[in-house]
């Protein structure tokens, strides 16, 4: 008897387990639906992801835009809808549009910080308010249908960050997307870093040509190169410098202080440096390297004083800003060694 009781208790035990780890099952199983004020999961899949890299330049940061009809096809295959459906989707609450946390994962239901349709980013990537300590944002224009990417007119140099937007269809998850990635960097094009072998020879040079730079120039000054040597004073052999605003310069290599004081002591426009870097005057004590700039060929030419060593290593920076807009500047930072 005590048995079979026995043996009823466990049958009774084992039904209850089962119908336990039924429901278990079940709930495992199940797709979880996300509340009002959650945010969904990112379901990894990078088919639906369209990565574009950004270069911003240093103290001329301005916006940069992509077509989203440019990605029509991503948006037909992945969400199978056209860029206006998506658009159209976006007014009537069947589509959404988010950032992305892509560090943890999912998908950042925070307001828009950014007028209506944009977010301001801080250097963790992370969505702040525009009072915050933000370095990048991003908007989409609806009648444009474009997304705009912008850096903070302060960026350094070096400044990176990685945002993260996207589209999806509304729902339970927002599994049927498609993800915009960018890569943005903050580059200075004012600073051309380069070394050079100046031959053997009393006043022998190395003519360092401004046309392999003429994007910098571009960037800078805002000019071509042809237009940037019709504009620098005393260019060519006349030594005029009437009407001409572009200015070159002696800058120190440490501290990056222009030096606005010295007279050009080399052929216009054009200076002597001692063996610091320093200006200085031919047959002056150090007197070692001069730098002039020739509109001839549009070269820049750094020549070696007489009776100096092989191998002896010289680092100068040589200068060019408009007077007439001090904005528009951008620097040479040479080494120069003597064969």
């Amino acid at each position: 008897m005590k048995r079979n009781i026995f043996i009823t208790i466990l049958l009774s035990c084992f039904l209850v387990t089962f119908v336990a780890c039924d429901d278990e099952i079940e709930d495992a199983s199940s797709k979880h639906v996300y509340g009002e004020d959650e945010n969904p999961y990112l379901r990894t899949d990078v088919d639906a992801t369209v990565t574009t890299d950004m270069e911003f330049s240093k103290g001329h940061i301005e916006a940069q835009e992509i077509s989203l009809d440019d990605y029509s096809e991503t948006f037909k295959e992945k969400m199978d809808m056209t860029v206006d459906q998506i658009m159209s989707g976006l007014e009537d609450g069947s589509i959404v549009f988010y950032s992305i946390n892509s560090t943890r994962g999912y998908w950042d239901k925070t307001a828009t910080t950014k007028g209506s349709t944009g977010w301001y980013y801080n250097s963790a990537s992370a969505v702040v308010a525009e009072s915050e300590d933000y370095i990048a944002s991003i908007d989409l224009d609806k009648t444009k249908k474009t997304l705009s990417v912008l850096m903070v007119d302060d960026a350094v140099a070096g400044t990176i960050a990685t945002l993260n937007v996207g589209f999806a269809k509304n729902g339970d998850d927002y599994d049927d997307y498609v993800r915009f990635s960018f890569n943005l960097s903050v580059t200075d094009p004012s600073v051309i870093i380069t070394s050079i072998s100046i031959p053997d020879g009393d006043y022998a040079s190395y003519g360092i040509d401004f046309n392999q730079y003429s994007s910098n120039i571009q960037t800078c000054m805002g000019m071509t190169v042809e237009e940037f040597f019709s504009n620098l004073d005393y260019n060519g052999d006349t030594g005029d410098a009437t009407g001409k605003s572009i200015h070159m310069y002696s800058v120190s290599v440490d501290s990056v202080k222009w030096d606005e004081t010295s007279s050009y002591t080399a052929e216009r426009p054009g200076y002597w440096l001692n063996d610091k870097g320093v200006v200085c005057g031919w047959g002056d004590d150090g007197f070692s390297i001069y730098a002039n700039t020739k509109n001839a060929d549009q070269k820049l030419y750094i020549g070696r004083a007489p009776s100096l060593d092989a191998g002896t290593e010289f680092k100068i920076c040589i200068g060019y800003k408009d007077t007439s807009n001090e904005d528009n500047y951008f620097r040479l930072i040479i080494t120069a060694t003597l064969e």
